[in-house]
């Protein structure tokens, strides 16, 4: 067998097991944010929330089980605070982990025990986000 034939074999093996590591994690691909269109990963699918509905302001927990709501429905202008009420640090990171790519501005980091971080969503949208340090824990805020 030619080197060439092997080194193929060998990205196309490795290729393989990388898309299978990722695979069982639950890792999926979530589309961006628009207004008629929801993205969800195999950990989202499997844990349904109502939407709590919101005006002008409105507030999510974090606890030690996950955030409360989970799923969160505002009008577009509404300012969003996340309050850590667990006794660990807590994270608000956009989706997808551990890139943090599909809404930049909902990476707020880490946020202490009783401390809290905001945003103000302009822009109509389901916006998913989830707990960079404990990533099985996730919400999401529809913009109408």
């Amino acid at each position: 067998m030619s080197k060439t034939l092997m080194g193929v074999l060998v990205a196309i093996v490795v290729v393989a097991g990388l898309w299978f590591v990722l695979k069982s994690k639950g890792e999926n691909t979530v589309v961006a944010p628009t207004t008629n269109e929801t993205s969800s990963t195999t950990n989202e699918a499997t844990k349904p929330a109502e939407p709590a509905m919101a005006e002008n302001a409105s507030s999510v927990s974090i606890m030690a089980t996950g955030f409360e709501p989970q799923a969160l429905t505002v009008k577009v202008g509404t300012k969003v605070t996340w309050t850590n009420k667990s006794d660990v640090a807590g994270n608000v990171s956009s989706a997808v982990h551990p890139t943090h790519l599909v809404y930049p501005p909902l990476n707020l980091g880490d946020v202490a025990a009783g401390q809290s971080v905001s945003l103000t969503f302009d822009k109509a949208g389901t916006y998913k986000y989830h707990n960079h340090l404990n990533p099985s824990q996730f919400g999401s805020v529809v913009v109408e």
